[in-house]
């Protein structure tokens, strides 16, 4: 069986945004693919806001809950997704952008991160 190609989503810290973009996509990933996080500046460790918003939803059981890893610790992806919210802007060379309406880590943003993982999974 061929390894599954990575998607690796990217925030600035890898502590947050990217692990809720990660659990969904993995709760609903199509066969041959999985998403993993990753931060530009790892932080030290899982933002309890991340687990906290993830509690009790389908993909609760997908979230990456070790230390947070850098784009380089993470092995030839198959694509890259930056996800920026309003206060916050980064570049990713060869990533696609994913700008986010919500500017605060909490229930909208987790929704708006959730519609577009989803939709992403659907689309491969």
């Amino acid at each position: 069986m061929n390894d599954p190609k990575t998607l690796v989503f990217v925030c600035l810290h890898g502590m947050g945004m990217s692990r809720l973009a990660a659990a969904y996509f993995n709760c609903v990933a199509p066969a041959g693919w999985r998403a993993v996080s990753a931060g530009l500046e790892p932080g030290a460790t899982l933002s309890p806001t991340a687990a906290r918003l993830l509690a009790g939803t389908s993909a609760e059981a997908f979230l990456d809950r070790e230390s947070p890893r850098g784009l380089g610790d993470v092995d030839h992806p198959e694509r890259i997704i930056a996800i920026r919210n309003p206060q916050i802007r980064f570049e990713v060379p060869d990533s696609e952008e994913w700008d986010l309406r919500n500017p605060e880590f909490a229930e909208p943003l987790r929704d708006e991160i959730r519609e577009r993982a989803e939709a992403l999974a659907r689309s491969l």
